[in-house]
């Protein structure tokens, strides 16, 4: 008898223990969670501390009846006891448990918002306009310009004549399957070459071209810009001439 009772009042205590616990899951302890992951544990934290109070009550009701029964010389009490204490059980797990998470997550959601987990797919950007061989030509002649005006004066062709800027003098090449390279070639003689090659390169490299160089050749590219690559190579020694070379990035006709 003593030993039942000892076993009685002793499940009592813990149970009771056990109760407080989870009548206060959804307390959040001394400091306040400031993360999403904190308040997930807090709310994980709080169902399985609710959930034990929630089962020690029903080991309670258990234990009464069980020592009820025993008294009484009732098994059938004992069997009554723990069906009517598990349902018990799973009533107030199901019910308080859910009142419990739900006044859990409205606190996190209030504190640290209620962002999507799945950041929203950008807009795929725009294609790139093709080149059109107006655009080519048209920008061809340009650094050709642009290189006749570094040049020092007075600048002249192979034949003596002043150097053209004409559209007419663009040879076009195909490229792609479908575009056209436009290209441009040519030998001028200025009064001083060595003087002009040093400028020249400089205005290709303010005009945003990367330097490279070949065998007796300096070369000016890009990767982005309408003209893909210029060349020029000092002959002075040879023919008096500097060699100029200027082409195109491949283009397509315009729509």
């Amino acid at each position: 008898m003593l030993l039942a009772v000892a076993v009685v009042g002793g499940t009592l205590v813990l149970c009771a223990g056990a109760f407080l616990v989870g009548v206060l899951a959804d307390d959040t302890g001394y400091s306040e969670p400031r993360t999403a992951v904190e308040w997930m544990q807090a709310i994980d934290r709080a169902a399985v501390m609710f959930a034990a109070g929630a089962l020690a009550v029903a080991l309670v009701v258990t234990c009464l009846i069980a020592v009820a029964g025993a008294f009484a010389r009732r098994t059938s009490w004992t069997v009554i006891g723990v069906v009517c204490s598990a349902l018990l059980a799973l009533s107030v797990v199901s019910v308080s448990v859910s009142g419990q998470v739900e006044s859990l997550v409205a606190r996190a959601t209030s504190a640290v918002g209620n962002v999507p987990a799945v950041a929203p797919i950008p807009s795929p950007s725009p294609a790139p306009e093709m080149l059109t061989v107006d655009d080519a030509r048209e920008e061809v002649l340009v650094m050709l310009s642009t290189t006749i005006g570094a040049a020092a004066a007075p600048v002249t062709t192979s034949d003596g004549s002043p150097p053209l800027v004409d559209p007419a003098q663009l040879q076009a090449a195909p490229c792609g399957g479908v575009g056209s390279r436009m290209a441009f070639t040519t030998e001028l003689a200025t009064a001083d070459n060595a003087a002009s090659l040093v400028a020249i390169l400089a205005a290709w490299g303010a005009a945003g071209y990367l330097p490279d160089r070949a065998m007796q050749e300096d070369i000016r590219y890009s990767t982005t810009l309408p003209v893909e690559r210029l060349s020029i190579r000092d002959k002075t020694t040879i023919d008096g001439l500097l060699h100029l070379s200027i082409q195109s990035a491949c283009a397509v006709a315009g729509g």
